[in-house]
């Protein structure tokens, strides 16, 4: 069988080939990311209150960040992806939220995790337990545009801006997301299950889907919006019904 050939960009438009621009604004996310403070709905009033100030101030510095290193970056994300969405992406965000749903409703993950003796159990905290109209209108503003917003450009940009396209050839910068081989569309999965253990099996498909759009339409941008639109109504959901443990 013959070796499918790789398809690349040939309008000649120089690119940087430096991945910083794609994976620095991740990198920052989770530096902070990791020093999040831990909810506990047991705890005292007052601590709980304490440790929503530096969550909040946490976050706020994340947006700030990420949004000052994708506007230094921009003409680098334009280089590489003329702006352009369609209907499509839209739509395939609203099925991903389902599928999301739908899959981790039966807890399968927790329970085999449980069963080889891992604990990967998600927080769950209930924002509307804050003695306050001012924090708690602070906490729910900064995580959906967190969910919403920064977190699908951060991680469309680093996981199909850079890393997939680097795993199906180190010369990277001119391929084109159509035609990419299975060990790059697999990769993304696999990056899904990792960053989302206890929904490995809803990961791994969502990722899946996201990976069928961006080969459908070549656009990195309908992937941001597909991954901006399932996170939206996910954290709709997560209000409306809530399944704290979800966002």
């Amino acid at each position: 069988m013959a070796k499918q050939e790789i398809q690349r960009d040939t309008t000649g438009i120089p690119r940087s080939s430096s991945p910083v621009p794609f994976v620095l604004p991740l990198v920052v996310f989770l530096m902070i990311a990791s020093r999040y403070p831990e909810f506990s709905s047991e705890e005292e009033p007052r601590l709980i209150l304490t440790t929503t100030y530096w969550y909040v101030g946490m976050v706020a510095a994340q947006v700030v960040l990420a949004v000052g290193l994708l506007v230094y970056f921009r003409k680098i994300y334009q280089q590489h992806f003329p702006l352009r969405i369609s209907f499509l992406s839209v739509a395939v965000g609203a099925i991903g939220v389902a599928i999301w749903i739908g899959v981790c409703s039966l807890q399968i993950e927790p329970k085999i995790l449980e069963a080889m003796g891992f604990d990967f159990s998600r927080p769950s905290f209930d924002p509307f337990t804050l003695d306050g109209s001012g924090i708690l209108a602070a906490f729910l503003f900064f995580r959906i545009l967190l969910l919403a917003i920064i977190v699908p450009l951060i991680e469309e940009l680093f996981l199909r801006g850079w890393f997939i396209r680097w795993v199906e050839d180190p010369e990277w910068e001119d391929l084109s997301l159509q035609g990419l081989s299975w060990k790059a569309l697999l990769a993304a999965s696999a990056y899904g299950v990792l960053t989302h253990p206890t929904e490995a099996i809803a990961a791994f498909i969502w990722f899946g889907l996201i990976s069928w759009l961006m080969n459908k339409t070549g656009s990195l941008w309908d992937c941001v919006v597909a991954h901006a639109v399932t996170n939206l109504l996910l954290g709709v959901y997560v209000l409306i019904f809530e399944q704290w443990h979800l966002w």
